[in-house]
């Protein structure tokens, strides 16, 4: 009996011993998995994102004159090579006739003093001056077309109006401003961690969830900032990212990256 009891004691001190174990095992494997909850999360924080237009500019008028039309309106999508405002350029059509004819009888002008002088009855100055004269005239019929083709501002990119900025039947000087617009093509910048920068580089996949439509958009890190904030300690990224019929400039965004393999396995 007293070996008994011993040996129950025994099996008590080590059923305490296993025990204890087993609640050690378990504390420890729970603590683990809360620290890497917790990193998985501080690796998923979504980041603030702004959605911007690639390409932006206002347009101006090249010459003087009174804007006979403005097809389209704020909001108004428009296609490359579309005329976004014509000039009347009656004036500069006048012009360009006048030159032109002129340029005519330059020519005619050369043409005959070349026959002159192989019949010796100019010199080889008429036919220069002639030669020179053509020149000067050719010149500038090419300003006056030059000035008819700025009279039609064509787009130079697929885009929307953002602001019309002159009226049809106004008068305007050259370089006056008239369209706002905005390119279709769109990306994301992304102010995100300067400790990011050992991982995030162009290429890198992230999700986008647009806040005022609630849709999922991909993207691809296309470029990094030049800078850290050192006040903040984030540097801006840019990601291009599939442009949807929704997609404005100026929406924001949550921007979720997954970082490394070898990044996730080392933390």
């Amino acid at each position: 009996m007293k070996n008994l009891g011993i040996r129950c004691e025994k099996l008590r001190h080590w059923g305490t011993v296993v025990t204890l174990s087993c609640i050690s095992l378990t504390l420890g494997t729970a603590a683990h998995a809360a620290g890497e909850e917790d990193a998985a999360e501080s690796r998923l924080e979504p980041q603030r994102a702004v959605i911007e237009a690639t390409d932006r500019a206002t347009i101006s008028s090249e010459v003087s004159g009174r804007i006979e039309k403005m097809e389209f309106r704020e909001g108004d999508a428009f296609t490359k090579g579309q005329t976004l405002v014509k000039m009347d350029c009656s004036l500069y059509a006048a012009e360009r006739d006048r030159v032109g004819a002129r340029l005519a009888s330059a020519r005619r002008q050369l043409q005959n003093n070349q026959r002159l002088l192989e019949l010796r009855s100019v010199g080889q100055l008429d036919v220069d001056l002639s030669r020179l004269a053509v020149n000067e005239n050719d010149a500038e019929y090419r300003i006056a077309r030059t000035n008819m083709n700025r009279c039609d501002i064509k787009s130079p990119y697929d885009g929307r109006v953002v602001e019309r900025k002159a009226s049809v039947g106004q008068s305007v000087e050259a370089q006056a401003e008239l369209l706002s617009i905005v390119g279709q093509a769109l990306e994301a910048r992304i102010i995100v961690p300067a400790d990011w920068l050992a991982w995030l580089e162009p290429g890198r996949q992230a999700q986008l969830t647009i806040e005022e439509t609630r849709e999922n958009v991909s993207a691809k890190v296309t470029r990094v900032g030049a800078s850290v904030d050192p006040v903040s300690h984030t540097i801006p990224i840019w990601a291009e990212i599939k442009v949807t019929p929704a997609l404005r400039p100026g929406m924001t965004a949550s921007a979720i990256f997954t970082p490394p393999l070898d990044l996730s396995q080392g933390q």
